[in-house]
């Protein structure tokens, strides 16, 4: 296995992880409950490519895939419209 494979495979693990953590927090009915729910499909949506990329052994695209869906993930939480239960080695969260 590759280094980009082994990455890819990992950060796949590492989003599993933090996706059974994460739940919008926003206020209901609000905007921000809005946001948070567009960005959930944004993040599904990412991921799901990045586990059929990674299937077809195109690791680049898997790559950029599970970095977007991440990064989408980091951006709610910082936010406020995400908890992640204060986990600080899966979030980029305020300390």
């Amino acid at each position: 296995m590759d280094e980009l494979e082994s990455r890819v495979e990992k950060y796949i693990k590492i989003e599993e992880e933090a996706l059974k953590k994460i739940r919008i927090i926003a206020p209901r009915d609000s905007y921000s409950e809005i946001m948070g729910r567009d960005a959930m499909e944004m993040i599904t949506s990412y991921f799901s490519d990045a586990k059929y990329f990674y299937a077809k052994k195109d690791f680049i695209n898997a790559f950029a895939a599970i970095n977007y869906s991440y990064g989408w993930i980091d951006s709610m939480i910082r936010f406020g419209i995400f908890d992640g239960d204060s986990d600080h080695r899966l979030f980029t969260l305020f300390r």
